[in-house]
């Protein structure tokens, strides 16, 4: 802006209008280019969130297969330890929902 107005004042009144059509250029050239990292920013999140969603999924797909056989083992040691068990599958899967996701 600053560059502006010093060359208004060099080269006069006639040069204003090119003088003002090239700092709007900028301007336009320089909110595209925001614009454009903005959703680069947006794509990359969402890509890293589908892939956090994936391995959620797949955490809770094997948290359910898994729970079977041990079920089964802690219903050998009684009722309270197949509680704890399924306690601690839900423990799991809660932690994991809850981590923090790194952007990249």
């Amino acid at each position: 802006m600053e560059a502006l107005l010093a060359a208004r004042q060099e080269l006069g009144p006639s040069m204003e209008p090119a003088l003002v059509d090239s700092f709007a250029q900028k301007i336009m050239a320089e909110i595209q280019h925001q614009s454009q990292m903005q959703q680069q920013t947006q794509r990359q999140a969402a890509a890293s969130h589908k892939a956090s969603s994936g391995g959620q999924l797949t955490l809770a797909i094997v948290s359910l297969v898994m729970a079977i056989p041990l079920t089964a083992i802690a219903l050998e040691a009684g009722v309270w330890m197949a509680v704890v068990c399924w306690i601690g599958i839900v423990l799991v899967n809660f932690a994991s929902a809850r981590k923090p996701r790194h952007e990249p």
